[in-house]
C-alpha cells in the first residue's frame, strides 16, 4: 500500500475530463472569521486557502531584507532553539505600500486536498477535512511539485507574479514559518518574541494537542481552534509541519556547520502543552532505519508557501548586480576610490598567491563589516524614531499638565481676590506652584533627550537611511494596528523636518514646534 501511495505521489496530477462540482467552503476555508486572502483552485473542484504575510522593508532595493530575532532563551532546548538573528524578504511586492510579502497556507493540507492532488475525485466525506498525516519529507516536496504543475497547466492566472514570473508552491523555510506563526508584522512588536503568540486563553483554545479534552492522539479537522494574529490555523498542534531545509544545531546564535535530518515545527496531537511554542523544533531521520524508506510519521503534515525565484528578469538581475557592486565597494558620491576598491586593485596586482589570498580575506571581512554597519544603522534609525516619538508625546503631556496646574492657580487666586481667603486655598496654590516647578525640571530633562534624538536622526543617520527606516516603521505600525503611535510618529516627523532646516533651533522654539505641530 505504501509503495502504491508513493507511486501515485510521483505521477503528475491529471485533470478530470468533466468539470467537477465546486467544493463546499467548509472543506477549504472553514474559518468563521474573515475569508482567506487568496484562494487557489485545485483538481476535483477543490481550493486551497492562503494568508498574506507582509515583510516591511524598502521594496525598491532588491538587496534590502528584514532582520528578525527568532528562537527562545530556554537552556534546556537551546542547542536547537536558542535566540538567533535571521533575515527575511518576501518575493512579491505591494506597489502601493512599497513593501514585500509572501503567502502561506491558512491551514494544514487536508486529506481531501491530498486526494485531489492524486486525481481522486470521489465524493467528499467528513474525514476529508482532517489534516493529512503520514507524509515523508519527500512526499511533501513532491506534493508541492505536483500542485504547481497542475496550476501552471490549468490555472496559471490564479498565481501571484512578479516581473511576469509566476509563483510556485513549496514547503516553508523555518524563518518563514516562525515569522508567520509569531504574527509577522501584524502582532505588537513588543509581543513578537513571546514564547507563544497569544496572551489570553489557554493552549487548548489554539491547539489540538495531547491532554484531557484535546486531540487524544488523533489528527483532527483543520480550523477547529482559534487562529494566530495573521489568521493562520493549527500552527500549534494537530499535524507537525515539515520544513524545507534540513536540521542544524544552534551554535549560540548561529547555524552549526553539520547538516542533519528532517525538521518539523509547531508540535502535534502527540505533544504536551509545554512542548508547543513558536520556536519549537524537532529533528527526525529522513529515512526509516528499519526499511531504508523515507520516514513517514503518523503526525507528519504540510503547509505550503507561495514563492518565486530571485532573478525574475534581466532588468532585476542587472539592478541586483549594480547595487551589490555599489554596496561591496562602499562607493559614495564624490569619492573616486575607497578601501575596498583599493584592495581589489592590490589583489589583481599581487603575484604571490598567499598574499593574494590574505588580501581577499581582508576584503571579505571589510565588506561584511560594512553590511553589518548598514544593518545596525537601520535599526538605530528605527529605534531613534520611536524614542523621539515617545519623548515628543511626553513633552506634550507635560505641557498639558503644567497648563492645568496654572489654570488651577488662576482659579484659586481669583477666588481669594473675590474675598474667599482661606489657608486651604493658600496651601493648594503653593502645592501647585511646587508641582509646576518639578514638571518644568522634568521638561528640561525630556528636552535634552529629545534634542539628542533629533541630532542623531539629522546628523548621524542621514536623510536617506532615516526615510527608509521611517517608511518601514510606518508600515509596521499600520499592520500591527497601532494607529495612535503611527499618528504620533507622523507628528514627530514634522519636527524632525523643521529641525533639519534649523538644527540650531532655540529650546523655546523647539518646544513650540513640538507642541504646535499637526493636531491629533
Amino acid at each position: 500500500m505504501r509503495a502504491l501511495l508513493l507511486a501515485l505521489l510521483i505521477l503528475p496530477v491529471v485533470a478530470a475530463a468533466e468539470t467537477p462540482e465546486a467544493w463546499p467552503v467548509e472543506h477549504y476555508d472553514p474559518a468563521k472569521q474573515a475569508p482567506a486572502d487568496l484562494l487557489l483552485p485545485m483538481p476535483c473542484g477543490g481550493q486551497m486557502a492562503f494568508q498574506k504575510v507582509v515583510v516591511p522593508l524598502d521594496a525598491s532595493d532588491p538587496l534590502a531584507d528584514r532582520r528578525v530575532r527568532l528562537g527562545q532563551s530556554l537552556d534546556r532546548t537551546g542547542y536547537a532553539e536558542y535566540l538567533r538573528d535571521d533575515f527575511l524578504r518576501g518575493p512579491f511586492v505591494d506597489e502601493q505600500a512599497g513593501t514585500t510579502f509572501y503567502y502561506i497556507g491558512r491551514y494544514e493540507v487536508t486529506q481531501g486536498q491530498f486526494r485531489a492532488l492524486q486525481g481522486d475525485c470521489t465524493p467528499l466525506a467528513r474525514q476529508d477535512r482532517i489534516a493529512r498525516g503520514g507524509l515523508s519529507w519527500f512526499d511533501a516536496v513532491t506534493l508541492a511539485q505536483n500542485y504547481t504543475a497542475w496550476l501552471y497547466a490549468n490555472a496559471a492566472g490564479a498565481l501571484p507574479t512578479v516581473d511576469g514570473a509566476k509563483g510556485y508552491l513549496r514547503l516553508p523555510t523555518e524563518t518563514e514559518w516562525e515569522y508567520a506563526t509569531r504574527g509577522g508584522a501584524v502582532i505588537d512588536a513588543n509581543r513578537f518574541s513571546d514564547l507563544t503568540f497569544f496572551e489570553d486563553g489557554e493552549m487548548r483554545d489554539y491547539a489540538i494537542h495531547q491532554g484531557a479534552g484535546a486531540g487524544r492522539g488523533r489528527l483532527n479537522p483543520v480550523g477547529l481552534r482559534l487562529p494566530n494574529p495573521l489568521g493562520l490555523y493549527d500552527v500549534y498542534g494537530n499535524a507537525e509541519e515539515l520544513m524545507l531545509e534540513a536540521f542544524r544545531l544552534n551554535a549560540l546564535g548561529r547555524a552549526h556547520g553539520q547538516v542533519g535530518g528532517v525538521v518539523t515545527r509547531g508540535g502535534s496531537v502527540l505533544s504536551d502543552e509545554d512542548q508547543i511554542y513558536s520556536a519549537q523544533r524537532t529533528e527526525y531521520p529522513p529515512f526509516d532505519v528499519r526499511t531504508g524508506r523515507p520516514l513517514r510519521g503518523d503526525s507528519f503534515g504540510a503547509r505550503f508557501v507561495i514563492s518565486t525565484y530571485v532573478a525574475t528578469s534581466e532588468a532585476r538581475l542587472s539592478d541586483i548586480r549594480d547595487r551589490w557592486i555599489t554596496r561591496a565597494e562602499g562607493a559614495r558620491e564624490g569619492e573616486e576610490v575607497d578601501a575596498s576598491a583599493m584592495l581589489s586593485g592590490l589583489i589583481e596586482a599581487e603575484p604571490d598567491p598567499h598574499r593574494r589570498g590574505a588580501l581577499a580575506d581582508l576584503q571579505l571581512e571589510l565588506r561584511r563589516n560594512r553590511d553589518q554597519v548598514q544593518t545596525a544603522l537601520q535599526q538605530s534609525a528605527r529605534s531613534t524614531l520611536l524614542a523621539g516619538t515617545v519623548f515628543a508625546e511626553a513633552l506634550i503631556e507635560n505641557a498639558r499638565g503644567i497648563d492645568n496646574k496654572a489654570a488651577n492657580i488662576r482659579m484659586l487666586v481669583t477666588l481669594q481676590r473675590a474675598g474667599r481667603k482661606s489657608e486651604v486655598f493658600d496651601r493648594q496654590v503653593q502645592k501647585h506652584v511646587s508641582e509646576i516647578a518639578e514638571m518644568r525640571h522634568l521638561q528640561q530633562v525630556y528636552l535634552l533627550s529629545y534634542r539628542t534624538a533629533l541630532d542623531t536622526l539629522v546628523s548621524d543617520i542621514g536623510t536617506e537611511t532615516r526615510n527608509t527606516a521611517l517608511d518601514v516603521l510606518r508600515e509596521e505600525l499600520k499592520l500591527s494596528g497601532q494607529t495612535g503611535l503611527k499618528r504620533d510618529l507622523d507628528r514627530f516627523v514634522t519636527t524632525v523636518e523643521a529641525y533639519e532646516k534649523q538644527p540650531d533651533m532655540q529650546t523655546a522654539d523647539l518646544l513650540r514646534q513640538t507642541l504646535e505641530g499637526p493636531q491629533h
